[in-house]
């Protein structure tokens, strides 16, 4: 049994829920690795961080599902230890334009919404040019809200 099982299977005695009737919609590693994931994950403990933000054009090209309310999720650390599960709240897709300071706030990261943009931009940027799309203010992002669920 994989550690991602065993803590399913931790989760689903916790909760009493069977096996066969509980959701599960995979793992998810918040950044790649070293310090900027740690940090991402310190704050989705915390409860400082409930969104994240992504490029909609990169689900399009990657031809991925977006995500959906109810969507349950395992978060590993970037060495594959299972450190919580989230429940997906809510998704909007919005121009990254339209995106308010309410909504970026729940990232945790950032001071203030120019700050926020500023950095986003650059890590959207970056994903576009990976994935072959301009990325400027009317360009759609999707927020994508959750909460802790689950926490051994």
């Amino acid at each position: 049994m994989t550690q991602a099982e065993a803590y399913w299977e931790s989760y689903l005695a916790a909760t009493h829920q069977k096996k066969e009737e509980a959701a599960f919609s995979g793992e998810l590693v918040f950044e790649d690795e070293g310090f900027t994931g740690m940090s991402q994950l310190a704050l989705i403990l915390g409860g400082q961080k409930t969104a994240v933000f992504s490029p909609f054009p990169a689900y399009e090209i990657n031809r991925e599902p977006l995500p959906v309310a109810g969507e349950v999720y395992i978060v590993e650390d970037g060495k594959g230890k299972p450190c919580c599960i989230i429940e997906v709240t809510d998704v909007h897709v919005l121009p990254f334009g339209d995106v308010t300071w309410e909504m970026a706030e729940r990232e945790g990261e950032d001071e203030n919404l120019e700050v926020w943009r500023e950095k986003q931009r650059e890590y959207m940027g970056d994903e576009a040019d990976l994935c072959g799309f301009d990325f400027n203010d009317s360009t759609k992002v999707v927020f994508e809200v959750f909460k802790v669920i689950y926490r051994q």
